[in-house]
């Protein structure tokens, strides 16, 4: 018997170490898994990640653009009562992308005679399937160059041509340089035309959805425990971990990406501070930023450290990524710097936390110290790795840490995460998203309006313009959700792309951060209106409802829009969207009110008060009754109010000054280019602001948004609600609606915001009302 127990060993470590499946460092390919040895074993596959390698050998390939994907196999290896394993690590590589290139868009670039300066590594190309997307350069004579010096005076200029093909492919690209005598950077003031008055100011009031879910986060935030948040900082710092528990999903011990929810979770305590002036919220944050101070230090004392480092992991990652290596090799690592960045930063603008701007300090000099050394080209192919390479918004948050401590390093460091295959298509005024990963690069348009803000270039204001218009007009789901598969797709690719997986929360929360930013230099009724609709109809959906669950801190990562879609929380996985999602909640007011010398602009009607040296004033609006408006004002240091009408608003608006009556065709009245009314005291009869009633009435209308690619297939609103059709069917729903009439095929129930369709009974609500049920978000107009 025990003859035959040490041969069935044997023959089973035989049987393992003879195993043989091919080459497993590019596979493209099914793998032949074999399920019998060389000894008659029996074996028995498994694998780590379904997703790309089945245990039947069957393998699917991530889309291009998304990198390889490393996959564990298992093989049990079974000869009679003995078994042995063996393990196989297979690399899957992405799809190719065999790009058919029809034409090349211009590359060109003014420079100062004598200057350095480097090629764009990318530029925007037309495939002959009809695509336009950002392509690699492989320049000829290299990236790097310096102009010739040009004869003194004024006038000169020199024009040099450099050659090079689009990478993988034949195709020829032609760089032009103009070589000038002066500064070719147009610069402007960068004085912001308003200013926005900060949360700090404003508190939400009442039942409506908004301030109820900034109330459920505070309850969440209350009670998290920092010494989780902190473990593997002070682990990896050879700090005592004080016993905690581990973090898990995203931030467990062996995640790559730990320690991201612990900036967004500075973020969050530091905006539900300022949102409420809740005390104990105070108090953890203090803490918080006095232990990442403590492993700070504790990371410069230990041999061969970067002073300024801060994380929750060493250097290895960092040192990876300018070796290229891809996700998931490392996770990101100057993406999750930059949460814990951003969170010191609020942490000291929102909270007044002195020592948060210290330790923040420490990681921008510490940036900039790792990355001034690099070339262009190696920076460029870093930030261009997919996930690995995505650094959220640091150049954002150094410009801000630039404006803080006016240390230059800071604001070069901001301009090192300048990312060709961006920047180069929006400079060429050209939509080349299409296969590009959405909430890596939303957040660095943010920091383009931020580096505007500190250099005065204009190139990075008409950038961020271009990028924000080219998603609000050609990129957006209804909700004003964007990206399916967390990537952009070709532009008005909607009606085509409704599946579960679209509309990432992250992406929302920094689309509203941007318009935000922008407002402050180019108001604009477009993004007023979208700030509107996506706070309301997707970030308040994001959170968790029902019974028992609210104060759970769960949020949604994709919001599905195919037929019969359910939304899945994410408890315990600590991932981006979670993190976003303990943030965004406090983001309602932001961008709600501006200023400016002569008027105060109300954005947004938010229940509650706004309480700031320009202004004290009540507004009175509730949900279920959103064209109603009242505005107590208390006090107005400005001429002029300024009052959006929201692009939901159908016909002309009431108005009522104290309870009379205001004819908008008799008073000194200018509708703005901002999708605004603008009054003074004077020509609403008053003979000052102070103490004044006014009221608005807007008309909402049943509305159809059909989809760009698919006008059939349409969502629902209602004034500033998007709505949904509750119904289990997994087939898209077919509604008859007069498309010249839409109100004709719904009826309201009562004064809530259930809405019926009269021919077939289906039920229709806005999506933050929407617990677990299965709904349909577009439906087939017919």
């Amino acid at each position: 018997m025990a003859d035959t127990v040490a041969d069935d060993r044997r023959l089973a470590a035989q049987d393992a170490a003879l195993l043989y499946i091919g080459n497993t460092g590019t596979v493209e390919f099914d793998l032949d898994l074999p399920k019998t040895g060389a000894n008659d074993s029996e074996i028995v596959w498994s694998s780590d990640d379904e997703r790309w390698i089945k245990p039947d050998g069957t393998v699917h390939q991530p889309e291009y653009g998304r990198g390889y994907r490393d996959v564990t196999l298992t093989a049990t290896v079974t000869h009679g009562t003995a078994s042995a394993t063996r393990t196989f690590t297979v690399r899957v590589i992405e799809r190719h992308h065999q790009v058919a290139v029809r034409d090349v868009l211009p590359v060109e670039l003014a420079v100062r005679s004598g200057a350095e300066y480097a090629l764009p590594t990318y530029t925007a190309v037309r495939t002959e399937d009809g695509m336009t997307i950002s392509r690699r350069i492989a320049w000829h004579d290299g990236v790097e160059h310096t102009a010739p010096r040009l004869p003194h005076g004024d006038g000169h200029s020199h024009d040099i041509r450099w050659r090079g093909v689009i990478d993988g492919t034949g195709t020829p690209v032609t760089a032009v340089v103009h070589v000038i005598d002066h500064d070719p950077d147009v610069r402007v003031d960068a004085t912001a035309r308003r200013v926005p008055i900060g949360i700090d100011h404003v508190r939400l009031t009442g039942d409506g959805a908004l301030a109820a879910d900034q109330r459920h986060r505070i309850a969440y935030l209350r009670g998290l425990d920092n010494d989780r948040l902190l473990v593997e900082f002070r682990r990896a710092a050879g700090l005592d971990t004080r016993g905690a528990r581990p973090m898990t999903g995203w931030d467990a011990p062996d995640s790559l990406l730990r320690g991201h929810t612990t900036g967004h979770t500075l973020s969050a305590y530091a905006l539900a501070y300022a949102a409420s002036g809740d005390a104990t919220i105070e108090a953890k944050l203090a803490d918080l930023v006095a232990s990442l101070a403590e492993a700070q230090r504790a990371f410069a004392a230990r041999p061969g450290a970067r002073p300024g480092f801060l994380s929750a992991y060493d250097e290895t990652q960092f040192d990876r990524l300018e070796e290229y290596a891809p996700y998931p090799t490392i996770w990101a690592p100057y993406y999750t710097l930059h949460k814990i960045l951003a969170g010191l930063l609020d942490a000291y603008r929102l909270a007044g936390n002195r020592q948060a701007l210290d330790v923040a300090r420490g990681i921008g000099d510490w940036t900039y110290e790792r990355l001034h050394r690099l070339s262009h080209e190696r920076l460029q192919r870093m930030w261009s790795l997919y996930i690995a390479g995505e650094f959220g918004g640091m150049n954002d948050a150094l410009a801000d840490l630039y404006a803080l401590t006016g240390d230059e390093r800071h604001l070069a460091a901001a301009r090192l995460f300048d990312n060709d295959r961006l920047i180069t298509p929006l400079r060429q005024h050209v939509d080349a998203l299409g296969g590009m990963h959405a909430n890596q690069h939303i957040p660095q348009v943010i920091g383009m309006v931020k580096l505007f803000e500190a250099t005065g270039s204009l190139r990075y204001l008409d950038q961020a313009r271009f990028f924000t218009d080219s998603v609000l007009a050609h990129h957006l789901y209804a909700m004003g959700g964007t990206g399916q598969g967390e990537m952009f797709h070709q532009p008005d690719e909607i009606g085509s792309l409704l599946a579960d997986d679209t509309a990432e929360s992250c992406a929302t929360y920094n689309m509203l951060k941007l318009v935000a930013e922008l407002e402050r230099y180019v108001p604009c009724a477009a993004y007023a209106d979208y700030a509107e609709s996506a706070t309301i109809n997707h970030v308040a959906a994001t959170i968790d409802h029902r019974s028992g669950h609210v104060d759970d801190g769960d949020s949604i990562y994709f919001m599905p829009t195919q037929p019969g879609g359910r939304r899945a929380f994410d408890p315990d996985e600590n991932s981006c969207c979670h993190g976003t999602g303990l943030e965004s909640h406090f983001h309602a007011a932001h961008g709600a009110y501006y200023v400016d010398e002569d008027a105060l602009y109300v954005r947004r009607y938010l229940n509650g008060m706004l309480d700031d040296d320009a202004a004290r004033l009540t507004v009175s609006v509730d949900d279920a009754t959103p064209e109603r408006v009242g505005i107590r004002i208390d006090r107005l240091d400005r001429d002029v109010l300024c009052l959006r009408v929201p692009g939901w608003s159908d016909g002309d608006v009431a108005v009522k000054a104290n309870g009379r009556e205001v004819s908008l065709a008799t008073v000194e009245l200018s509708r703005t280019g901002d999708g605004e009314l603008a009054f003074t005291a004077d020509a609403l009869g008053l003979e000052s602001w102070d103490g004044a009633c006014l009221s608005l009435a807007f008309m909402p209308r049943m509305r159809l948004m059909p989809t760009p690619d698919r006008p059939r297939i349409a969502a629902v609103a209602w004034g500033p609600y998007v709505l949904a059709a509750l119904d289990d069917r997994a087939g898209m729903l077919s509604v008859p609606v007069d498309e010249t009439d839409p109100d004709a095929a719904f009826e309201r129930s009562g004064n809530g915001l259930e809405f019926m369709h009269r021919a077939t009974g289906l039920r229709f609500v806005p999506l933050f009302m929407i617990d677990d049920e299965p709904y349909h978000l577009y439906v087939r107009i017919r």
